[in-house]
């Protein structure tokens, strides 16, 4: 069974490499490590100076929000690595080389799921934010990551989504009691379709 953590935000994550177009709405884009999902149009692949097999940057303009996914294959971790103490080792090893490499100090992670289990696939799913260590960054103005790892005995491929988010307030009688900060639509679906293209029965 997958292992749950607490989580008092939403988040929604995002992925590809080379895309095509399967239908007016939507792209099929195919990542590395033999990974697919459906992209809607407002998300394109970023033109990079240096392209390389195991990275894709795509920027989505949704109304006026940017939001910014990188999906990257890397060397296997093992399958009992796959669990949320582990998750700035797996950020950092994932971002090592790219611009967000710098971000490995102030990614912290505080909710998710994880499946362990190469049967057939282990999974990882958390939600976390940018904070400086040493301050307050719960607020309007946090910076949230969202973030999907897949992994066999051979590789591990992750998306990771960061950018424009939205906000909403849970009110209780009148009152508001907790802020929701979640990245737009229809990032949240293309997250749920990220999946290896040719690997069935997802642990969920």
């Amino acid at each position: 069974m997958p292992r749950f953590f607490a989580a008092f935000v939403f988040l929604v994550t995002l992925w590809g490499v080379s895309a095509e177009r399967s239908s007016a709405a939507m792209w099929l884009v195919r990542g590395p490590g033999n990974t697919s999902m459906a992209a809607d149009p407002a998300c394109k692949a970023r033109e990079v100076k240096a392209p390389d097999e195991s990275h894709l940057w795509i920027d989505c303009w949704i109304a006026e929000k940017h939001v910014t996914l990188l999906i990257a294959s890397v060397a296997p971790f093992v399958a009992n690595d796959f669990t949320h103490r582990n998750a700035r080792e797996f950020f950092a090893k994932i971002t090592a080389g790219t611009e967000w490499s710098a971000l490995k100090e102030s990614a912290s992670f505080f909710g998710g799921s994880s499946f362990p289990g190469f049967e057939p696939f282990a999974q990882m799913r958390l939600i976390g934010r940018l904070c400086d260590a040493g301050k307050q960054c719960a607020d309007a103005e946090e910076k949230l990551v969202a973030f999907k790892v897949l992994g066999t005995e051979r590789m591990t491929v992750a998306l990771i989504v960061m950018g424009d988010v939205e906000q909403k307030e849970y009110v209780v009688k009148g009152k508001s009691v907790a802020t929701y900060r979640y990245f737009p639509d229809p990032v949240s679906t293309m997250v749920d379709t990220f999946n290896f293209a040719t690997l069935q029965n997802p642990p969920y």
